[in-house]
Order: structure tokens, then sequence, then C-alpha cells
């Protein structure tokens, strides 16, 4: 097995697959963080909303 036709296989429409799961990986992480952070800093100050 040639090391051409294995990196013409990664580089095709399975690789454009692992990268788009990659970045959905890394934003639902993002954004799993900032809901925590907002949700910890609405029960840290309870009296002082509003």
């Amino acid at each position: 097995m040639e090391f051409a036709t294995l990196f013409d296989s990664l580089t095709g429409a399975w690789g454009d697959e692992i990268l788009v799961w990659a970045v959905a990986a890394v934003a639902g992480c993002i954004c799993l963080v900032a809901v925590v952070n907002v949700l910890d800093m609405f029960l840290d100050n309870p009296n002082e909303m509003g």
C-alpha cells in the first residue's frame, strides 16, 4: 500500500467530515463553558439581581 493513496483518502470527503465534527465539538465545549459561567454568576448573586 502506497502512502499517496492513504493521504488521498484522508484528504477526501472523510477528512472533511472529521474536520467539521472536530470544529463542532470545540464550539460545543466553548458554549458549554459559557452556559456554566452564566449559571454560576446567577447562582452566586441571587440578591443583587434587579
